[in-house]
């Protein structure tokens, strides 16, 4: 298995002041072509990643911008608002994207004094 690794700045907390958000910049390369489009939660790309962090999952995408360009994170902010809630998450903790397929990561959180954070 593939374990990612993202890890958290002041920046990440918000987006335009009110969007948490996780850089997948270090595997966006990786991720199926089918998973890249749309701009909102009601133009979403044609296929979904799951992503899961105990009981807490969403299916998302990674949107792109109007000249068609992905962004670097995954659509489902509120998704990310939560599981910084649960863990804890803080500027300097690193998030981790254990791959189970292409379409499925389990999500864990490693806090700065080395902890790991998972279900």
């Amino acid at each position: 298995m593939t374990i990612y690794e993202s890890e958290l700045t002041p920046g990440n907390f918000t987006l335009k002041g009110k969007w948490p958000h996780i850089y997948i910049t270090s595997f966006l390369k990786s991720l199926p072509p089918d998973v890249f489009g749309g701009t909102g939660q009601y133009d979403p790309a044609p296929k979904l990643v799951r992503l899961e962090f105990g009981a807490l999952w969403t299916d998302t995408f990674v949107p792109t911008q109007k000249s068609g360009k992905p962004r670097y994170f995954f659509q489902d902010r509120s998704f990310v608002r939560e599981f910084f809630s649960r863990t804890d998450a803080k500027p300097g903790d690193t998030v981790l994207f254990e791959q189970l397929t292409p379409y499925h990561f389990k999500l864990s959180l490693r806090k700065l004094d080395g902890r790991v954070l998972s279900w």
